[in-house]
């Protein structure tokens, strides 16, 4: 997800006024939600019921088996006299199910303040054991992982207490798993309790006969975007294949991220089944071609902007993709368009073809205008990292501190990342990691040499109730001058995914007119500890530091501290900071911003 920063410089008063509005806009909202919660309608009071006598399994059981229809406090004796028969009656099944069956129950009925009680008392009594528990799966299924796992797992050893859910549920297990993986043919070939009421003990038989595993037949696909051969290059399960539900449902999900299709059907024909071999059908209705997006809005590092986007989902049977995109404002304006294509592999592979015009002047120090053509090619590894190649041509003119330079480059770079955590949006634990390399060669379609690698990773730990974010940053570039350099591959600091405390971009290398140019070098960190308050807010403390620089020997860090809030919304993690710098504590910098924290 995209961060969206807003980044604003506050005076003592301003501050105070924040904090206020803050505080009483959060009261007003516990009072809405205090309102809303009260339901003041009346309810009718009903009969309590009480079991006594029993723990364990029966106690959780019988009360799971009390009737929802409880008479209320003014109901005849009569009528409660007839409710406590069913509610003895349903105890008896559930005592047998769980191995009492001779389990009994009186019922003890009193009326206390104007309301009936019921005490059902249960003597549970001598439970029936298991003494001879026989448990087998036989046939081709034997060999499957999962069916030697529930056969290493029989619900009974011999002396437990003969609990029929534990053997209904094991028969279950059987049939899903037959049923997932093909063994459509699969059938008990013995099953059976016998229980002997004068001794309190049960036998247990099962045997289960798999048969054969079912493979894939003839897969039909019907759709009207893509060419048969690409639609051939989406298809995962191919006929002949053993079948199996789970790769169903992930050809699903890729049919589903290609983003095609609005509906996906995938059936599978059993009853059809011809030597063992399932047809399959995959119906796909096709999205709407284009999608149009446009926005309106304002940034301080932006001022107002104005931008619109359209997504052309396919461009013909191929299946390319091709974005543009524009955006308009005072100071950053830019317009890219972008052609995407599958390759032999959809699920993880890519090839993208990239133009880009951009005029920046949101510095007034660094103004640039640039034209990039490039392609980019994107793979994913077993390991789930994200590879990419990328080959680009950069036309750049910048201006910084007095001096004009124009670049002509053609960067050949390559990138890898990956992101693992336990919740994507809202994480405890989890960790992202990002390197990029980067070069050029003078006089090989370039005007000089360059070499950059930008690196970075993010660290999230759970500590008690709450969770310590680490952040780290660095870039390191080779060139003769860093003055040379367009301003696209100059390092800049500051900001709200930076070292607050400092506006965006406002920290770097000075000329001699103490013009901020940029550096060649960066180096950024944070810590920063969480706690949750009270449902989906919490609140925050940090420390940053960092700056961009040309000489690792001369580098001065500039550091940040503060505070700030968590607000869990649906789009993501909404951040509001208050940062002191390091020079200037009596001047904090409200920072806020939107999108993950990894």
């Amino acid at each position: 997800m995209n961060n969206i920063t807003c980044h604003c410089v506050l005076g003592l008063k301003s501050l105070i006024l924040i904090v206020l509005s803050t505080l009483l806009f959060s009261t007003a909202l516990l009072a809405v939600e205090e309102e809303i919660v009260d339901d003041k309608t009346p309810k009718v009071p009903v009969t309590v019921i009480s079991v006594t006598g029993v723990g364990g399994v029966l106690y959780k059981n019988l009360n799971f088996n009390i009737p929802s229809n409880i008479p209320d406090c003014q109901a005849e004796k009569e009528q409660i006299e007839h409710f406590i028969k069913a509610i003895k009656k349903r105890f008896r099944k559930a005592s047998r199910a769980v191995g009492y069956y001779d389990a009994e129950f009186s019922a003890n009925i009193r009326s206390i303040e104007n309301c009936w009680k019921i005490t059902v008392d249960v003597n549970a009594n001598r439970p029936v054991k298991v003494v001879q528990a026989h448990f087998k799966i036989k046939g081709a299924g034997l060999s499957e992982a999962s069916f030697q796992m529930l056969n290493q797992q029989p619900p009974y050893e011999e002396g437990d207490v003969l609990n029929h859910e534990k053997y209904t549920d094991y028969k279950k297990q059987l049939k899903a798993i037959s049923e997932g993986l093909g063994y459509f043919n699969a059938a008990f070939e013995t099953r059976e309790i016998k229980v002997n009421p004068i001794t309190y003990t049960a036998t247990v038989m099962l045997v289960f006969l798999t048969g054969k595993r079912f493979r894939y037949g003839e897969i039909k696909v019907d759709q009207t975007v893509l060419d048969n051969n690409i639609i051939q290059q989406f298809l995962q399960i191919k006929a002949g294949d053993v079948y199996s539900a789970e790769a169903l449902i992930q050809q699903q999900q890729l049919l589903q991220n290609s983003g095609y299709y609005s509906d996906i059907s995938i059936a599978a024909l059993h009853q059809q089944a011809v030597e063992q071999r399932v047809p399959i059908e995959i119906k796909l209705t096709a999205k709407k071609r284009n999608a149009y997006q446009f926005k309106v809005g304002y940034g301080t590092d932006t001022g107002p902007r104005l931008s619109a986007e359209l997504n052309r989902r396919w461009t013909g049977g191929q299946g390319r993709r091709l974005n543009l995109k524009a955006t308009a404002s005072p100071i950053l304006s830019s317009f890219t368009a972008r052609l995407t294509q599958p390759k032999s592999n959809p699920k993880d592979d890519v090839l993208s073809y990239l133009f880009e015009w951009k005029q920046d002047i949101s510095s007034n120090e660094v103004v640039s205008l640039s034209l990039k053509l490039g392609m980019e090619y994107t793979r994913k590894t077993k390991q789930e990292w994200q590879e990419t190649a990328s080959i680009s041509y950069l036309r750049d003119t910048t201006e910084a501190g007095g001096d004009k330079t124009e670049s002509e480059l053609t960067l050949l770079g390559i990138r890898t990342e990956k992101t693992k955590a336990d919740n994507l949006i809202f994480p405890l634990n989890g960790w992202h990691l990002k390197g990029e390399l980067q070069g050029a060669l003078e006089n090989v379609l370039s005007d000089q040499s360059i070499l950059q690698f930008k690196g970075g990773g993010k660290l999230i730990t759970s500590q008690g109730k709450g969770r310590i974010l680490n952040r780290l940053k660095l870039g390191y570039t080779l060139v003769g001058e860093s003055k040379t350099l367009p301003k696209s591959l100059r390092f800049f600091a500051g900001g709200g995914q930076s070292v607050r405390g400092y506006g965006f971009q406002l920290l770097g290398t000075k000329n001699d007119k103490q013009q901020l140019i940029g550096g060649q070098h960066l180096l950024t960190g944070s810590i920063e500890y969480e706690h949750p308050i009270i449902d989906k807010w919490s609140a925050a403390v940090f420390f940053d530091a960092g700056d961009a620089f040309d000489d690792w020997k001369s580098m001065e860090l500039k550091w940040g501290v503060g505070f700030g809030g968590r607000w869990r919304s649906p789009v993501g993690p909404v951040r509001i900071d208050i940062a002191w710098p390091k020079d200037r504590l009596a001047d904090p910098r409200l920072h806020l911003s939107i999108g993950s924290d990894l």
